[in-house]
């Protein structure tokens, strides 16, 4: 078995904020000095089928009208690796124009600020990078008045759709807030949530060193299949993405009782994929340790298969995951998080075939 490397440098912890559109969010973030994850970014664009509509227009204020699971993926990247690729996205134009690169340097802390900021809580508390959730708590009056300014100023809508959205909002903002405090989001003023952001950040920095305790972590028995294809630049891994995480890694899973690793292997294919392998087409790669991508304070232990059985095109995951990608073997490029099993064992043993 490959011995685990080096702990890697504890993740970058997450504080939500949260509060009505205008009331001040990006100006907490901007005196806290932190990187910030722009969640408006991750709108969905307004030509999406599935979007919400409201006054004649996308219900802009619906969780539906945006992409939680891209969200977490980049600040789960973000918060492990420093660096994310994020949307970039046009509030008249309500479509992604384009994508950027977030660089979180040496902060201890990242924010991650937009309305809906709450719909991340429990995620990233299971992956241990919650710090802490904040919901801005200002005057009806001078939140309608920001708002207005704001919109008006920057063309988001016509001005008549502004004022009837901006009248909605302020009726509902009471109750909105209410809301996200029964969410479990702190209700803090500007200068207050200010003065916390600070010492939050101070008390990160301070802890940063003592994230990883000197107990032995968790140990879990897994199993992982590699399925390869020839791409435009070369051999070709596909990753996946369970629900309500922001790591990519292979397919597979616990073993249950009894079974041995490949009998776990071909059940999680079928019940992940809908494939159904022979074992015959599965070939070992190795078994390694790492540090577990979604669970703190945990290692897996894994045996690693390696196919180049064909797949359904195209390929539609299923039972927890939410989404799948094909990276390059030879450089799966930046921007997204991979599980530590995928880039300290997998690819390098890929590598070497």
């Amino acid at each position: 078995m490959t011995a685990p490397g080096s702990r890697p440098r504890p993740p970058r912890r997450v504080v939500l904020l949260t509060g009505p559109s205008g009331s001040g969010k990006g100006e907490m973030s901007r005196r806290s000095g932190l990187p910030v994850v722009g969640l408006d970014d991750f709108y969905r664009d307004h030509d999406d089928p599935g979007l919400p509509h409201r006054f004649g227009i996308v219900n802009w204020d619906d969780p539906a009208s945006w992409d939680a699971g891209a969200a977490l993926e980049a600040i789960t990247a973000l918060a492990h690796d420093g660096t994310a690729e994020v949307p970039v996205y046009s509030i008249p134009a309500s479509r992604r124009t384009g994508t950027g690169r977030l660089d979180a340097g040496d902060a201890p802390l990242i924010i991650a600020e937009g309305i809906f900021a709450a719909e991340l809580i429990a995620p990233l508390a299971a992956a241990g990078l919650l710090a802490d959730a904040i919901v801005l708590r200002r005057p009806v009056a001078v939140v309608f008045l920001l708002r207005l300014v704001r919109d008006l100023r920057e063309h988001r809508k016509p001005p008549v759709t502004l004022l009837r959205r901006g009248w909605a909002l302020a009726r509902e903002q009471r109750a909105a807030t209410e809301r996200w405090i029964r969410d479990g989001l702190r209700p803090e003023g500007l200068h207050a949530g200010t003065r916390r952001l600070r010492r939050l950040t101070a008390l990160a920095a301070a802890e940063s060193h003592q994230r990883h305790p000197g107990r032995e972590p968790e140990v879990l028995r897994i199993t992982a299949v590699c399925f390869l294809r020839e791409g435009p630049r070369g051999t070709q891994v596909l990753a996946v993405r369970k629900r309500g995480t922001g790591s990519y890694m292979q397919v597979g899973g616990k073993l249950e009782g009894g079974e041995s690793a490949l009998e776990a292997a071909v059940r999680e294919v079928d019940e992940e994929l809908g494939v159904r392998l022979d074992p015959d087409a599965l070939a070992l790669l190795g078994d390694f340790e790492a540090a577990a991508a979604n669970e703190p304070d945990t290692l897996v232990r894994s045996t690693v298969f390696v196919t180049r059985a064909p797949l359904p095109d195209p390929l539609t995951v299923r039972a927890e995951l939410a989404d799948h990608r094909w990276f390059d073997v030879a450089d799966p490029g930046r921007g997204t998080r991979l599980a530590p099993l995928m880039t300290d064992h997998v690819l390098p043993a890929l590598r070497a075939l």
